[in-house]
């Protein structure tokens, strides 16, 4: 089953993608929206809420799947566990 991979802090992307495997997805939240950049794996679903890049005047970058929290819920219910990166 497929992990979902939160990123909070941005320094912490290079080990989340490191540690994603095919099939997962990867959610861009809190201040680990600045690294939304480095979204693009082939394999990897890669979302961003929308609402924390909103507040840090950041538009979401294209091909990422912009997420409210109701959409972060259900990305948490599809996923078999959860690894959050701080």
């Amino acid at each position: 089953m497929p992990a979902l991979h939160v990123v909070s802090n941005p320094d912490a992307v290079d080990s989340c993608l490191a540690a994603a495997a095919d099939g997962d997805t990867v959610l861009f939240v809190g201040d680990g929206v600045f690294a939304q950049h480095r979204a693009g794996r082939s394999g990897i679903r890669f979302g961003v809420l929308e609402g924390d890049a909103t507040a840090r005047g950041l538009e979401p970058r294209s091909g990422l799947t912009v997420l409210t929290y109701e959409g972060f819920v259900a990305w948490v219910a599809s996923c078999a566990k959860t690894v959050t990166w701080r």
